[in-house]
């Protein structure tokens, strides 16, 4: 957790001779400029300015109809904060900062993610007098190109030592990377798609987790693409192979080190206390809001349908991949998985939802119900009637209507942040609809 005198000592002492500074829009895109050494002081106590109608852009790269932000409503500024400080080692002498977004008179910009999570993270620690950590689970694809398609570049099996060893170059360097720039991974395996990966990053408070992910996700890429592969976090990049997601572990401490998500006299024999289940409550009531903030794309929802190990229904489970929010195993420290989320989010405001959820279930009492301890993909609509389970969003498009009548979620990350990201959805949704493409052109013409 380094200083600004810090920073500025180290950028000298290292030889340091461009810093980038970053920060996600509301598609997830990652945005920023590079700044020389004899800027970095100023920018850390003022900022660099960006203008604010960026964030009113697609993942297109186009500026949606009707924006909030238009070009003259002016700046806000990326004010980098010191404690992200790391020195990118595939670049030569140049460091990378992750920001904070602030506005015209130096005050947390309304509009920005980061301030969201870190404004919501301070009522956990006073309403709840613990803090809340995270780890993220991420599954990747490595691709190459073969006969101008991409490929999945191996053809490794789940959980086989093959795809360890034939990748092994790149998780190395991957990871050496990832620990040079202050992320510290668990465990990496080879996951269910041939040339797919899943690597779980290390418990941390929750928003240095959250930056840790971040950096993840411009690190897969990167490595990647130096060393000749296509890094992709895409949720479903082949239709006939598993899909890639994004888990998010959750646990409560306070500071005498005590597990507040733990009571071992839980009557309902998963050792979790009220506080634990009243947050699962939160979660499952604004789940078809929390996977629309977490699972952002038109690519999706075609992941995530029953019957493929991806969330598609809004229940909760112990030791069960079919629900949305996953308890582990007893001999486990007792946490939970939110399963509803892929690489195409912005972490921050992943995160943020998570805790604003979590919260709101707390504060009201909201009890989970009873635990799924099957196989929820394939129960009837009466069934799920009768277990008080609903369905996940089935489209970029039902997403964004359940998050569009979610208040509370709004008035918790600022009703700025929840429009303008609603508006930028729905804009990449009308464009995806109006495309026809040749798996539609032979089916139709052909028949009709």
């Amino acid at each position: 957790m380094y200083t600004k005198a810090e920073v500025l000592a180290l950028v000298e002492e290292k030889g340091i001779e461009f810093i980038r500074i970053e920060f996600l829009d509301y598609a997830g895109v990652t945005r920023g400029r590079t700044i020389r050494p004899d800027s970095l002081r100023d920018a850390m106590e003022k900022g660099v300015n960006f203008s604010a109608a960026i964030m009113s852009f697609d993942i297109f790269d186009e500026y949606i109809p009707d924006p909030m932000y238009k070009p003259g409503d002016g700046d806000f500024f990326a004010v980098p904060d010191p404690s992200t400080f790391a020195i990118v080692p595939y670049r030569k002498n140049t460091a990378r900062m992750l920001c904070d977004l602030v506005d015209i008179n130096g005050d947390p910009w309304v509009g920005c993610p980061r301030n969201a999570l870190k404004r919501l993270l301070t009522e956990v620690e006073s309403l709840l007098g613990g803090t809340l950590n995270m780890a993220y689970e991420q599954e990747a694809y490595l691709l190459k190109e073969e006969n101008g398609k991409l490929v999945p570049a191996d053809n490794s099996h789940c959980f086989s030592t093959d795809g360890v060893d034939i990748q092994e170059e790149f998780i190395q360097e991957f990871i050496y990377s990832l620990e040079a720039m202050n992320v510290k991974t668990e465990q990496i395996s080879s996951e269910y798609g041939p040339g797919q990966l899943e690597i779980n990053l290390r418990y941390q408070p929750a928003l240095k987790a959250t930056d840790d992910q971040v950096t993840f996700q411009h690190l897969f890429k990167q490595i990647a693409r130096k060393q000749g592969f296509v890094g992709t976090l895409m949720p479903k990049p082949f239709d006939h192979l598993a899909g890639s997601g994004l888990h998010v572990h959750m646990s409560l401490y306070n500071e005498a080190g005590e597990n507040l998500f733990s009571d071992i006299t839980d009557q309902r024999g998963l050792d979790l206390s009220e506080k634990a289940y009243h947050f699962i409550g939160g979660l499952l009531q604004h789940g078809r809001s929390l996977i629309a903030i977490g699972a952002p794309s038109i690519n999706s929802y075609k992941r995530m349908r029953p019957g493929t190990w991806a969330p598609a229904h809004i229940c909760y489970g112990a030791g069960n991949r079919s629900v949305l929010v996953r308890i582990p195993e007893k001999r486990r420290a007792r946490r939970f998985e939110f399963r509803g989320a892929d690489g195409t989010c912005n972490p921050y405001l992943l995160s943020a939802c998570l805790v604003a959820a979590g919260l709101a279930g707390i504060q009201n009492g909201i009890h989970p119900g009873e635990p799924a301890n099957d196989d929820v993909s394939w129960l009837t609509e009466t069934e799920m009637k009768e277990r008080g389970i609903s369905r996940a969003p089935r489209t970029l498009e039902e997403a964004m209507d359940s998050l569009s009548q979610d208040t509370i979620l709004a008035r918790a990350i600022g009703r700025e942040i929840w429009e303008e990201f609603i508006k930028v959805k729905r804009t990449e949704w009308d464009k995806y609809a109006r495309q026809v493409g040749e798996w539609e052109r032979n089916l139709f013409a052909r028949r009709f």
